[in-house]
């Protein structure tokens, strides 16, 4: 039988197809099964030297330890740091500023035994120029130096003298091996292929081992055997990519997700309807504030008018007017940062020098030149409808001293570009995060230089009062300068702050569940499944 030229042609594009399809279904793989965690972004690293995305950032925490890590007290929900890869750590006696650390028999996930050059090539990984870590201003701000004085026991020189409730925070940064696949590690961990290579493939000592990684879908790990603080009691965990909030709940609901990290506390009531999920709330380290571009609203006056202006529990009904939930902030610090940390000393909140004033606010709008202006309120999209929400109780009450805003959704990438590359912006709606239990490096924001001042800040006074800040090791005197420097701040007003928020972790089908911070894996080696 003679076939046409066309009738040839579609038979073999039927069997290319076909034979496509063959190769899929072989490629394709199955969702390991274990504990799954839903998140919008997979890790784009798994090395804590480099900058990271949130997922990289949260995930570095099933596989590396610090000298000492953050932990979670179950019963309070408290955050508190402990002992880690170091057995002891002691502060001389006589040089304060000098801590020596006695190293545990712990191995790598490979089998090779952690030695102090590990810790010393892990500290100047971290402050070397050319790796550019988010980390390195911070660890070179406390520490001076660290040194292998055996192979086991490492010594830390501090820039001042710190008490070991500030020094052990400092010690968390993850420890990562200064040799791998047999080869000693370069310091610039962007030079070769052996560094970029480790940042995909890690080997380090935490709870759980890096076992796959299929791009685009999850990663997985598997649990360390030989754990120092004992075997995790979940054998695996997949990190799962979902990036539709409404399919991870859905995912959930199905029983296919056991936890999902980034929730919308506009969803807690709808969510706790939900039969057999869990709430898992804790209060982040982190802020909500408007930053004022100081360049475009140069008059100090006129920025008080507008803090003065809000009625903080009225910006978003059954959210900011609770009595539990929220922390509704006085000035830059959290008002609960005595009262948290050390209520031995002080257990007041913040002092409110910025207290609603209607009256007052309009006075000052007029005399700060700010009452008739208009102005653009920018948010990013990750904010979503409680953005919308907190972006237009705002504009609301701006409106009261003559201050036309407008509210505009934006990208998270615009937002970014905007804000902190061009500084293009009015006023930015902004969620401030990664800040330790002292907020220590909030002097980021407000310095002179800083590396995350936004609003064009310059103050030289405040700028002296940092420095004494992060100086400071007795008690009373430091929380003394911070009294200062949140007056400081509050009569500069270069944002208008508003709360924190507790955020809100939902799980299922899950035991052991203690979150207190935004990394959620603090207590990952205690999760089961029920029974």
């Amino acid at each position: 039988m003679k076939m046409s030229k066309k009738s040839i042609i579609a038979i073999v594009v039927v069997a290319v197809l076909v034979l496509a399809s063959a190769g899929a279904f072989l490629i394709w793989k199955a969702q390991p099964k274990g504990i799954v965690v839903a998140v919008s972004t997979l890790p784009d690293s798994l090395n804590p030297v480099l900058d990271q995305n949130t997922s990289g950032l949260n995930a570095d925490e099933l596989v590396f330890d610090g000298l000492t890590n953050f932990e979670v007290d179950e019963t309070s929900g408290k955050l508190y740091t402990e002992l880690a890869l170091a057995e002891s750590i002691e502060q001389d006696p006589v040089n304060k500023k000098t801590y020596t650390a006695l190293l545990r028999g712990v191995s790598w996930h490979d089998g090779t035994p952690v030695t102090a050059d590990d810790v010393a090539y892990s500290f100047a990984a971290y402050t070397d120029k050319e790796n550019n870590s988010p980390k390195r201003d911070y660890l070179m701000s406390f520490i001076e130096s660290v040194t292998a004085i055996d192979e086991k026991t490492v010594r830390i020189e501090f820039v001042n003298p710190l008490p070991e409730f500030r020094a052990y925070p400092v010690l968390t940064f993850k420890i990562i091996p200064s040799k791998y696949n047999g080869q000693e590690m370069q310091v610039n961990m962007r030079a070769g292929e052996n560094e970029r290579k480790f940042a995909t493939a890690p080997v380090g000592t935490g709870p759980f081992k890096l076992s796959g990684w299929e791009i685009g879908k999850w990663v997985t790990f598997e649990a360390n055997g030989s754990y120092f603080k004992d075997r995790p009691q979940a054998d695996t965990l997949v990190i799962k990519k979902v990036i539709d909030p409404i399919i991870r709940m859905n995912e959930m609901r199905k029983g296919r997700v056991n936890l999902i990290l980034e929730t919308n506390p506009m969803d807690r009531a709808a969510v706790a309807k939900i039969s057999n999920v869990d709430i898992n709330s804790y209060m982040p380290y982190a802020f909500y504030e408007v930053a004022i571009n100081t360049k475009l609203f140069p008059n100090a006056e006129g920025r008080r008018a507008m803090a003065m202006a809000l009625n903080k529990p009225a910006l978003i009904p059954t959210i900011t007017d609770q009595d539990s939930g929220v922390i509704l902030n006085n000035g830059p610090f959290p008002s609960n940062l005595f009262s948290a940390n050390i209520p031995e000393y002080v257990d007041e909140p913040m002092p409110n020098l910025l207290p609603y004033d209607l009256e007052k606010a309009k006075s000052f709008a007029s005399s700060g030149g700010v009452s008739g202006q208009n102005a653009i309120l920018l948010y990013p999209d990750s904010m979503g409808e409680f953005g919308e929400k907190m972006a237009d109780g705002i504009v609301k009450q701006l409106a009261a001293i003559g201050l036309n805003v407008e509210a505009k959704r934006t990208g998270d990438q615009v937002f970014k570009r905007m804000v902190y590359t061009e500084k293009s912006y009015e006023l930015a709606l902004m969620y401030c995060e990664g800040f330790d239990n002292l907020y220590s490096s909030i002097g980021d924001w407000y310095r002179s230089k800083g590396t995350q001042n936004i609003t064009g800040l310059a103050d030289s006074k405040l700028n002296s009062l940092f420095d004494s800040w992060d100086k400071e090791v007795v008690t009373a005197k430091w929380v003394d300068l911070t009294l200062k420097i949140d007056q400081r701040i509050c009569e500069l007003s270069p944002a208008l702050y508003l709360c924190s928020l507790e955020k809100d972790v939902y799980s299922r089908g899950l035991e052991n569940v203690a979150i207190a911070t935004d990394n959620p894996f603090l207590s990952v080696e205690n999760w089961k499944f029920k029974d």
